[in-house]
């Protein structure tokens, strides 16, 4: 074999790749009607209830910590971005729900792509650390 066709057999090989790399971290597998649980908040255990769910033309919405938020899921030139993010403005009566509802506006606001992570998905930034992890709800 050549080099010229290892080469080219090799620049085929990569392309496949970054295109399978793109199908998994786009958008599509949130498609409307998802609903998933928060599992994770950078890392750590997201409380009870905080939720992800994915409506009609990709308009985001669900509970988090204390609040409801909505917002929209957008994929432009590869990355993925949940833009105009409005929440309520209700206090968290519990101080580590407080902290978890800070982490979890400011990782909604840094995420960049999706991953397939087991049955779930994660939602990761530009460094690839997996900000929030998702899990399907009960029945979708």
């Amino acid at each position: 074999m050549t080099i010229t066709r290892t080469l080219a057999i090799l620049a085929a090989v990569s392309a496949l790749t970054a295109c399978q790399d793109a199908g998994e971290r786009s958008v599509s597998m949130l498609r409307p009607g998802s609903s998933f649980t928060v599992a994770r908040i950078d890392g750590a255990p997201a409380p009870a209830g905080v939720t992800f769910d994915v409506g009609e033309g990709s308009r985001v919405t669900g509970r988090a910590p204390c609040n409801r938020y909505s917002g929209q899921l957008t994929q432009r030139n590869g990355a993925m971005t949940v833009s105009g993010t409005v929440m309520t403005r209700m206090a968290c009566a519990e101080a580590d729900r407080n902290l978890a509802e800070m982490r979890f506006g400011n990782a909604l606001g840094s995420i960049t792509a999706a991953r397939r992570l087991g049955d779930g998905i994660a939602l990761i930034d530009p460094e690839g650390r997996e900000r929030i992890g998702l899990v399907p709800a009960d029945g979708s």
